[in-house]
């Protein structure tokens, strides 16, 4: 649904893009980028100024984008590894954000599965749906989502750390050793520059996190890594793989474009977890999508 504001006489005058962080909750920078695609209206008028003073009386709205309006339309993009009346295991493609935001410009994968639930039952006046972790958007790979709020319990899981899960990385250069382990603590920090959201910390200010790594293949220039998590924090591997000089390939926040590709090469490739109604151990495996599967075949015809 679109967001609609009305201006009282107190705001009379305030800038639009002041306004509509106050509203919202925005960034600056994310409210100048819905004013870029659009998307902010004055009484039915497209307004792309920032500065632009508002009046009293008026109705601001931030349209929908085309998919909000129609998300069936990107139900193609989703793969459902398993599904019970539980749990939702899906293989996310790359480049889809887990959950909405206003940045967003194409469908994220919560409106997509709840198209494809609203698509089975268009009856079912409505459906839970919870988001128990997240892959970043340039990530692909296996995720799982919760049907009803009871099996919500599978956090517990996460927050002890007794999820079994395993990545694919291609990284720049050629890892000297055959296996290693990263830990230390990290920690958010809304000031880092050029998109970085998480940096090395201490144990006073950080969550530990430790990763441990095993080579895969070698080639001049990068290599091929199987990653498992101990822990899951934001931007665990790709900030610790850069750490030790060997950041992931297409990663233009925490690395660099040594072997140019259009998004970090990174899969989620193993996710393994007990059921959190019957206690059953389930484990699903996942091939890395085609992007990453001509990126190592490429590497390979140079070795």
């Amino acid at each position: 649904m679109p967001k609609i504001f009305k201006v009282t006489n107190k705001e009379k005058g305030e800038r639009l893009d002041r306004y509509l962080q106050k509203k919202t909750g925005l960034s600056r920078k994310k409210v100048k980028s819905l004013l870029d695609q659009g998307r902010v209206y004055i009484n039915g008028r497209k307004v792309v100024i920032a500065s632009w003073a508002i009046t009293p009386e008026t109705s601001i709205e931030i349209q929908e984008t085309p998919w909000e309006r129609n998300p069936a339309a990107s139900e193609h993009f989703l793969k459902v590894v398993y599904e019970d009346p539980d749990i939702l295991v899906v293989d996310k493609a790359p480049g889809i954000l887990c959950e909405p935001s206003p940045l967003a410009t194409k469908p994220t994968l919560v409106e997509i599965i709840n198209a494809y639930f609203k698509r089975r039952s268009p009856h079912l006046k409505g459906h839970y749906l919870g988001l128990v972790h997240r892959l970043d958007r340039d990530t692909s790979g296996l995720m799982v989502y919760t049907k009803k709020r009871e099996a919500n319990r599978l956090t517990q899981q996460f927050r002890r750390h007794t999820i079994g899960r395993r990545y694919l990385a291609v990284v720049s250069g050629a890892v000297d050793k055959e296996s290693g382990k990263i830990e230390g603590f990290l920690k958010k920090n809304p000031l880092l520059k050029g998109g970085q959201k998480v940096q090395g910390s201490t144990r006073a200010s950080g969550q530990y996190a430790v990763t441990h790594w095993r080579l895969l293949e070698r080639y001049p220039n990068a290599s091929l890594l199987e990653i498992n998590l101990n822990t899951g924090r934001t931007h665990q591997i790709r900030v610790h793989l850069a750490e030790i000089g060997h950041p992931v390939l297409g990663d233009r926040v925490y690395g660099n474009s040594a072997v140019p590709f259009p998004r970090q090469a990174l899969h989620a490739c193993y996710l393994s977890f007990h059921h959190p109604m019957n206690g059953e151990k389930l484990e699903f495996n996942s091939k890395p999508p085609r992007d990453m599967k001509r990126l190592v075949d490429h590497l390979r015809l140079h070795v």
